[in-house]
């Protein structure tokens, strides 16, 4: 089980690794032919708190009942025991807002009651 809430004074949100998240953003190859076109998209982005009321797309945050793979579950787990938490990465794409990474960060700090935050970057 998660222990985000044991942590809540130590954690801190960390800039996303855009290289390793590219591997989420070839999903969407209309908007992000190649790396450089997503690295430069995506640097441009600000961390900023995100809620249900977005009605952010690809998401579970905002589901009461989800089952997380163990594998990431794990991952995220490491990160909250080292203090740091990678941000996820939410596009925001006229007026809609898409996660492109960290699903299971955002359902994890939804489902601990703590603060809701992405790296929220403007596409287009």
């Amino acid at each position: 089980m998660i222990k985000l809430k044991e942590l809540i004074s130590e954690v801190k949100f960390t800039k996303p690794n855009f290289d390793y998240e590219w591997e989420e953003a070839e999903r969407y190859p209309k908007l992000f032919p190649d790396k450089q076109t997503w690295l430069d998209a995506v640097r441009s982005g600000v961390e900023a708190k995100v809620d249900c009321g977005m009605d952010i797309q690809n998401t579970d945050m905002c589901e009461t009942d989800v089952d997380l793979e163990p594998a990431k579950v794990d991952r995220v787990q490491k990160m909250i025991d080292s203090g740091n938490i990678e941000l996820p990465i939410v596009m925001k794409h006229k007026d809609k807002y898409e996660l492109i990474g960290g699903n299971t960060r955002l359902v994890a700090l939804k489902k601990a009651g703590l603060p809701t935050k992405a790296w929220v970057f403007n596409y287009g």
